[in-house]
């Protein structure tokens, strides 16, 4: 039986895949504005070098790119 925390951590992982795949076909400097987020954290999901983004920057980026 899995935890609370581990369906919580698959779902953040499965989001943050999402966000991964949105970001691939985008203009990241247009998206770190728009989602006034640092360029440098959004490159960094988009490659795939950060791998814990803050609830928070999720929360932006998804809103962005899935509204």
């Amino acid at each position: 039986m899995e935890s609370p925390s581990d369906i919580i951590r698959q779902t953040y992982d499965e989001q943050l895949e999402r966000i991964k795949i949105a970001l691939a076909d985008r203009n990241l400097a247009k998206v770190a504005k728009v989602t006034m987020l640092h360029e440098n954290t959004v490159r960094s999901i988009a490659n795939g070098s950060n791998k814990m983004p803050s609830i928070s920057t999720i929360d932006a980026l998804a809103g962005y790119l899935f509204k």
